[in-house]
């Protein structure tokens, strides 16, 4: 596995770039909405502080190993969310991928291209093995932008408490081989 880190990813209508400090507003924006983080591991931010913290202490340090973008419109480089490799086995040279994205830009086809982006540059210049993706069993949408990018269904799903609640977990994979053989000519941008 190459650990290249996080690169500049330019696609067709976002480009995938490193967070900055200046970020907090538009982070804030759908970071603060309960609809956003009703199916995610942390908590809606409840103030503006909240989105300066994250990307002060976390968001904004990266390493070859840190693979985090920011997702961008190309047309005025407004955040409009986020795409990170969430955990990394180096022995299996295999990531899990999670994301998030503003209401106001959902349903345009953002999040797959940004899903498609991120899996084309880790099959092929960081050499992964597989990728895995997780979703609550109720958050169709993203479950359909994992569909729409060729992930595969695990035949197994899971119970895990998330937010002191028991959900049921979708996980999703794909790996290079199968990326390869059948999908890479469909990730073309």
């Amino acid at each position: 596995m190459n650990y290249l880190g996080t690169k500049i990813i330019s696609l067709n209508r976002i480009v995938l770039t490193k967070f900055n400090e200046n970020d907090y507003l538009d982070l804030y924006e759908y970071a603060s909405n309960d609809e956003v983080t009703k199916f995610l591991t942390w908590e809606s931010y409840t103030t503006i502080d909240d989105a300066k913290n994250y990307l002060k202490n976390v968001a904004t340090k990266y390493d070859s190993k840190t693979f985090r973008w920011a997702i961008r419109l190309k047309e005025n480089n407004k955040l409009i969310g986020a795409i990170d490799v969430t955990k990394l086995d180096e022995t299996k040279e295999e990531v899990e991928i999670g994301y998030v994205l503003n209401p106001l830009y959902q349903n345009q086809g953002l999040m797959k291209e940004a899903l498609k982006g991120v899996t084309k540059y880790l099959f092929n210049s960081c050499l992964v093995n597989r990728i895995i993706i997780r979703c609550n069993i109720d958050n169709l949408a993203s479950y359909k932008v994992m569909k729409g990018c060729g992930y595969i269904d695990y035949p197994k799903l899971r119970n895990l408490k998330v937010k002191n609640k028991d959900v049921v977990i979708r996980y999703t994979y794909l790996t290079r081989t199968i990326y390869n053989y059948f999908l890479s000519d469909r990730y073309i941008f």
